[in-house]
């Protein structure tokens, strides 16, 4: 558990028109979330319910914001990234990889600004926020908690699986350290290799070694405190244990 979290468990919520269940977006990912995938073209003939809910995060007021628990904010925030980025590739739907969006000529799928949230994030002026400033300027400094990586779906076949229903304050705890065990259980994105004297880590491991190494000490040690249960003595008493990275899937997590 982070500092911010541990504290803000002891803080009462203030009364807030927004519904911190996110009871919509729980229904929609349990209609659409299939296998290690989201079943876009269902979604996309039918996407009022997902509009509906980003509608409901861009009317969130500052003020209103401001008043949350840090644990009501950062559900926020890893909700809203999944739920912008599932309609941002509806947008483009279909493709085979959200990196064709870049060859038409524009910017990266993770760059392009379409997040109606600029207002709760001041530095952002007017303009939208793209998903890489949810990502990185806003989840990743501002709650400093590794266990993020596992709950952020970017799109891609690649990034740890969308769960099928929505991070919510109440069991905000549980539901990060659960999406961290499943990531780490998931061989085709986390292996660990005892006759290789090797752990075949996910790329997102190497991309942001300083979240997990703040919060760990170093990678190894963050993967061995939380990898599944049997493989954690073995990572913890083989200290010259190699850390390689596998292929990242950029393909579209379309549900097959």
């Amino acid at each position: 558990m982070s500092l911010l979290l541990a504290i803000a468990l002891a803080v009462p919520s203030a009364p807030s028109g927004f519904d911190h269940t996110h009871a919509l977006w729980t229904e929609i990912l349990s209609d659409h979330v299939r296998g290690e995938g989201v079943d876009y073209k269902r979604l996309k003939a039918d996407s009022a319910k997902l509009d509906q809910y980003l509608a409901s995060l861009e009317a969130v007021q500052p003020e209103e914001f401001a008043a949350w628990r840090v644990q009501e904010k950062l559900a926020y925030w890893i909700d809203a990234y999944n739920a912008f980025t599932i309609r941002h590739a509806l947008d483009v739907y279909p493709i085979a990889s959200l990196k064709d969006v870049e060859k038409g000529g524009d910017q990266p799928f993770w760059d392009q600004e379409f997040v109606p949230l600029g207002k709760l994030f001041p530095e952002a002026g007017d303009r939208k926020l793209s998903l890489n400033d949810v990502q990185n300027r806003i989840l990743r400094p501002k709650f400093k908690d590794a266990r993020v990586h596992a709950a952020l779906c970017c799109g891609a076949r690649g990034s740890p699986l969308l769960q099928p229903e929505a991070f919510v304050a109440e069991k905000l705890e549980r539901q990060l350290d659960g999406r961290v065990e499943k990531w780490l259980a998931d061989a085709g994105r986390n292996r660990y290799e005892r006759d290789g004297k090797r752990l075949r880590l996910s790329r997102i491991f190497e991309w942001y070694r300083d979240d997990f190494a703040r919060d760990g000490g170093s990678v190894k040690d963050w993967v061995g405190a939380r990898a599944p249960a049997a493989e954690r003595e073995w990572i913890a008493q083989t200290p010259e244990l190699e850390i390689a990275f596998l292929d990242y899937s950029w393909e579209l997590n379309d549900a097959k």
